[in-house]
């Protein structure tokens, strides 16, 4: 049984990158300058540039992309119907169910209509997809930038006007933050694979008891 519902995780994760795009925008300082950043740059290396003005600072950019990742997930769960669908389900699936089969055959899932149990897990459909492709992604990125860590440190001692491109992504803040992601994607992932098996086995010892 899960500790936290996939929901909770992903409503608490929307707000808090609210609160850090807000902090990226008025005060990076606190982001920046924060404790568990330090030790992390530190313990793998990861230099972090000193961008002397805010056209130089990537930190804006990430907080309109931070912005729009959480409303766009504040949508998804305001659009996507959660556990309450399958509970109202319920009754009016019972009369199409084999109440003969055993709880543990998932297999007497396909005697309902395919469209039925697609609209009932819709909701850990879209968002097991979510969750994968957003842990890759910040995966990606961390490995990008911890791959690249010793010509990043080299070049940080020069003029700071000389990064560019995506260089100006390769330090520590981004590398901290991608990487904390990818182990909360991580983690709905399991939540959301662990929820669904739950609700399914539900449903089919709802079955086995009518």
């Amino acid at each position: 049984m899960v500790l936290l519902s996939s929901k909770t995780l992903i409503q608490a994760h929307a707000v808090l990158l609210v609160v850090v795009a807000g902090y990226l925008v008025k005060s990076p300082e606190v982001i920046t300058d924060c404790d568990l950043v330090f030790m992390m740059g530190e313990a793998l290396r990861i230099d972090f540039p000193s961008l002397s003005s805010p056209q130089q600072s990537p930190f804006t950019f990430c907080a309109i992309l931070l912005f729009v990742e959480s409303l766009i997930d504040l949508v998804l769960l305001s659009n996507i119907p959660f556990h309450e669908a399958l509970d109202e389900a319920l009754p009016y699936i019972r009369p199409l169910r084999n109440g003969n089969l055993p709880a543990e055959d998932l297999q007497v899932l396909e005697r309902l209509p395919e469209y039925i149990t697609k609209s009932l897990t819709i909701y850990w459909s879209v968002w097991i997809a979510v969750a994968a492709c957003r842990f890759a992604v910040y995966a990606g990125i961390a490995f990008f930038i911890y791959q690249g860590r010793d010509g990043h440190l080299a070049s940080s001692y020069t003029s700071a006007a000389a990064i560019g491109g995506l260089d100006r992504l390769k330090n520590r803040v981004v590398f901290s933050f991608a990487f904390f992601e990818m182990m909360f994607w991580f983690w709905t992932f399991a939540t959301l694979r662990e929820e669904r098996q739950e609700r399914l086995t539900k449903l089919l010892e709802d079955t086995r008891e009518n």
